[in-house]
Formats: structure tokens, C-alpha cells, sequence
């Protein structure tokens, strides 16, 4: 954003005794943006939460050209190359690639001016070019798109923070293609990060705003590759190597959350199916995370948060299911038995009951209680609540390093596994759902605090084999009840049909508990690499 509210990166003194404000760090962005219409941004212009007592700075009309290689080389590396001018200014920037816990909040951002409207990225430094060019490897640059935007900005002095609020109207451009954006964003100039999102949970209450997860060099690549939204899985994570369990609590809910908000776009522009599974993992992981947390830090907001999360989940479930039903009737029996007509009847009433089950899911995701979960989490986790609930050996324990937090917390959810999972293969649905629920935890739980441990990829990959195969028996189990609930839509030509699929769960839950018994083995048998 632009530089105009106070001296961005440096400390600002506000009409407030005696209160220091917090400096963030250098070229550090931190930002809340909301997407509107026309009617939306008039009201965010009048609205008392964004008022101030000076009068707004005139509208600047802002023209930002976007650089790549032909091969889109920086984008491969999730890096942003931009000219932008104000007035008579040339300013160069670049903003370097997110770590999934941080976006679409946080970037981590470079500027300098340059003399013309063409990059000239020697002038970002020794260490800095020297990057560039090994990504560039000597291939031109060239523009790919710009932005024109027409903005207005406001400065607020909260109680112990300084915020830049602007207000953008107008148009990415490829070549003939406009596409129009509207938007309202919230940065931190200086002070506490959680008045932020305080501010942002109160304007989503107040206003038709809602959370925009890709920013306008994001969406200006897509438009310029005709591209879409793609889903996003969880990355691995890092931690500072003298981690704490105070840090950890932060960094693993923040990864989870952040994979949820990755999947937004992918769902509401594509309709993408993995977008769906991506966002129930990325709830569960949430979940496990809260959980476990909460078991040693016991607070309240832990297990709010954690409900809030289950509830999300649960109206994305339908949309999974009948994804899962579909593709189980596409790549089984369907394809033995191309020729029954009942099929086309089955799949269109299939296909009518996924889109409905889509179509909620999107509601939820757009709906504002989600964007107010997801800041009053970002919000909590700024403010690191959890400490005032606590004293004494408690408050210490926040400083033990976190890799003894992680290794108790892996021995405890292996050994619950491994009791759920005992005489595996003559347990009922009802309890395989409980054992699954236990290796996803111990999985999750893996795959977060693999950080701190060599020789984790052999036991993650155990887990998941027999998560799998317990996935795949609970899609044969489960069936059933979908087929129940479309047959007498399908009408009486999709009979046969129904019978085939019944027939061909049960020979499939039959395989997956042969296939069940061999993972179950190889899970007992893998070493727990924390040990």
C-alpha cells in the first residue's frame, strides 16, 4: 500500500500518553482485505468505523504494470514484480513468496524508486537482485498485465495502533480483457496486531464486505493466463529452531487456518471438488490442533473456536459425500456396465444433489460468520489470549521448547490409535470411524511436528495408507444411504442400477477389509519416529 499514513516502518508517536508503539518488521506487510460493490465501498466511505477527524487525502488514479519472464519464471516462485506509478513517481517493488500460514494476511514486501516505468531490479541491492537474476536466468522481462485503480486514503489512530485504510476502485487489464475489482483494505502502520482484525470482525458486521483472499496480482496472472483458482494443500511447516510451545501454538493454528482460506477461491470461481476436501482437511487439522493445544493450555476460546470449525465442516460434509458417491459410481460399476440406461438416470439425480450440496457449501464460505471465525481467530492468536487464563507452572510450561510438546503429544495420539484400532477387522462402521478419527489425529500431528524429527516420512506414509483404506470402506459403507436417499427420484428406469451399486459396495467393503488387515499391520510395525 501506499506510504502516506505516517513513516511506514518506523515508530509513530500518537496523541495517546505514554504508549509506545510496536514497530513491524521491515518490509513486512500486514493487511486485511475485503471485496465489495460500488454500493458497499459508498457505504465503507460513511461508515462511523472508518471515519476520521481530518479530511481524506484527494483520490489518487494509481497505474501498476506487472513484469514476468515469458515462462513466468518469478510466478513459479510465487514472486510479484511490479512498477507502479504515482504522480510523476516510478516505484519498483517486489513481494516475495508466502508461507501458507501467513496468507493472505501478511507479505513480506521490497520497494524502490526507479527512474522509468521499466524494472531495473539491480536497484533492489546486492542480495536481492543476485536472487532475482538466478530466477530470471537471463530471460527478458516482459509485462504481463496492470492495474488501474482509482484510491482513497484514510489514516486511523486507534487506541494503541495506527491503521492506512484505502479505498480501491477499478480495473485489471490484459490487453482488450478488463476485469472490475472493488475493494476495501485495512493495513497496520504500526502498534498491536490485533486491533487489526478487531476492526476488520466489527466492519464485516457492519458492512457488505467480505474477505478477499487473492490479492490483484493473483487474480491479474490468472486473467492474463485465462487461468483458474487451484486448490491448495497444507505445506510443510517450519519453526525457529528454539521454538517454544508459546510460538508453536501460534504458528500450527495459524497453518491450519491459513489452508482454509487458501481453498476459498478455488470453490466459489470453480466449483473445484478438491477444493472441498482440501477445506475439510484443512478444518480437521484446525481441529486436532485446538485439541490438543487446549488439553495442556485448558482456555476456553480453544474449544469455541474448535465448535465453530466442526460446524463449518459439517455444511461442507454433504458436498464431499455426494463427490465421493459420484466418483465411486463413475470409476466402479459404470464402468462394467456402460450400457444400462439406469445409470444416466442414477448420475443425473446424483449430479443434481452435488450441486445443491455445492451451492450451500458456497453459501457458508461467503456467508459473514465465516469471515468473523476466521478473524476472531487471527485476532486471538495476535493477542495470544491463552495467556491470561494461565499462572504459575502453566505460564512456564509456555516456554519449554516445543519439541518436547510435540513428542508427548505424538506418543499420546499414537497409543490412542493403536487402543481404537485393536481386532480392526471385526469392528462395526460406527467404531472404524473412531479409529479413523484417531490415525487422521495422530497424522496430522505428524505431519505438524515432523520439524523437529529426522525419519518421519515412513510413518506418515503409514498412517495415510491405512487412513485411506479406511476412507475408501467408509465410501462402500455409506453408499447406501445416498443411493436410498436418490433412488425414488432416479424413477423406476434406475432400479437395476441401484442393485448394481448396492452389489458392488458390498464386494468392495469385502476388499477393503482384506486391504484394511494388511495396512493395519504395516502401521503396527512402523517406528514412531519421535522416539
Amino acid at each position: 500500500m501506499d506510504r502516506s499514513c505516517g513513516a511506514a516502518r518506523t515508530r509513530v508517536t500518537l496523541p495517546i500518553p505514554r504508549v509506545e508503539l510496536l514497530e513491524l518488521p521491515t518490509g513486512r506487510e500486514l493487511e486485511v482485505k475485503f471485496k465489495t460493490d460500488a454500493a458497499g465501498l459508498k457505504l465503507a466511505l460513511r461508515s462511523e468505523l472508518l471515519a476520521t477527524e481530518t479530511t481524506d487525502a484527494p483520490r489518487r488514479t494509481l497505474r501498476t504494470v506487472y513484469f514476468d519472464t515469458p515462462a513466468g519464471d518469478l510466478r513459479k516462485q510465487r514472486m510479484v514484480l511490479r512498477v507502479r506509478k504515482v504522480r510523476s513517481t516510478h516505484i519498483m517493488g517486489l513481494k516475495g513468496a508466502t508461507p501458507l500460514a501467513d496468507a493472505p494476511f501478511s507479505r513480506r514486501e521490497t520497494e524502490v524508486r526507479v527512474p522509468r516505468p521499466d524494472p531495473d531490479i539491480n536497484l533492489f541491492g546486492e542480495e536481492i537482485s543476485a536472487e532475482l537474476n538466478r530466477v530470471i536466468d537471463g530471460h527478458p522481462l516482459e509485462q504481463k498485465f496492470e492495474t488501474q485503480i482509482k484510491r482513497r486514503l484514510r489514516c486511523l489512530n486507534l487506541e494503541r495502533s495506527q491503521l492506512e485504510v484505502a479505498f480501491d476502485e477499478g480495473f485489471i487489464v490484459v490487453g482488450d480483457r478488463r476485469q472490475p475489482l472493488t475493494e476495501v483494505e485495512l493495513e497496520l502502520k504500526a502498534g498491536e496486531e490485533a486491533a487489526l482484525y478487531d476492526l476488520a470482525v466489527r466492519l464485516a458486521d457492519a458492512l457488505p464486505v467480505r474477505l478477499e483472499i487473492m490479492s490483484k496480482a493473483e487474480r491479474g496472472f490468472m486473467l492474463a493466463a485465462d487461468d483458474h483458482p487451484m486448490p491448495v494443500r497444507a505445506e510443510a511447516l517450519k519453526f525457529p529452531t528454539d521454538a517454544t510451545l508459546d510460538q508453536a501454538v501460534e504458528i500450527v493454528i495459524n497453518d491450519a487456518l491459513g489452508q482454509f482460506v487458501a481453498n476459498w477461491p478455488a470453490l466459489t470461481e470453480t466449483h473445484d471438488r478438491e477444493s472441498i476436501h482440501q477445506m475439510r482437511v484443512a478444518l480437521r487439522r484446525l481441529r486436532t490442533a485446538l485439541a490438543f493445544v487446549n488439553r495442556v493450555l485448558p482456555f476456553p476460546e480453544f474449544e469455541i473456536f474448535r465448535a465453530e470449525a466442526k460446524q463449518v465442516a459439517s455444511v461442507l460434509g454433504p458436498a464431499r459425500n455426494w463427490d465421493a458417491f459420484k466418483a465411486l459410481v463413475e470409476v466402479g460399476p459404470l464402468t462394467h456396465y456402460a450400457r444400462d440406461k439406469g445409470f444416466e438416470a442414477l448420475l443425473t439425480v446424483t449430479e443434481e444433489r452435488r450441486l445443491a450440496a455445492y451451492a450451500i457449501a458456497q453459501e457458508v464460505i461467503e456467508d459473514p460468520s465465516t469471515t468473523r471465525f476466521v478473524l476472531k481467530l487471527r485476532a486471538f492468536l495476535a493477542r495470544r489470549a491463552w495467556r491470561s487464563a494461565l499462572s504459575g507452572a502453566e505460564l512456564l510450561r509456555l516456554t519449554e521448547p516445543a519439541k518436547v510438546f510435540a513428542g508427548e503429544t505424538l506418543e499420546r495420539l499414537h497409543k490412542r490409535a493403536l487402543k481404537r484400532g485393536r481386532r480392526l477387522s471385526q469392528q462395526p462402521p460406527e467404531e472404524r470411524h473412531e479409529v479413523r478419527v484417531a490415525l487422521k489425529n495422530i497424522r496430522y500431528a505428524a505431519e505438524f511436528f515432523s520439524f523437529f524429527f529426522s525419519g518421519a516420512r515412513p510413518y506418515v506414509r503409514a498412517v495415510a495408507q491405512l487412513q485411506e483404506r479406511l476412507g475408501a470402506f467408509n465410501d462402500e459403507a455409506s453408499a447406501p444411504h445416498l443411493l436410498w436417499d436418490i433412488e425414488a427420484a432416479a424413477g423406476p428406469q434406475a432400479a437395476k442400477a441401484a442393485g448394481i451399486v448396492l452389489g458392488w459396495c458390498e464386494r468392495g467393503t469385502v476388499i477393503a477389509d482384506d486391504n484394511l488387515r494388511k495396512s493395519w499391520k504395516s502401521f503396527r510395525r512402523t517406528h514412531p519416529f519421535w522416539r
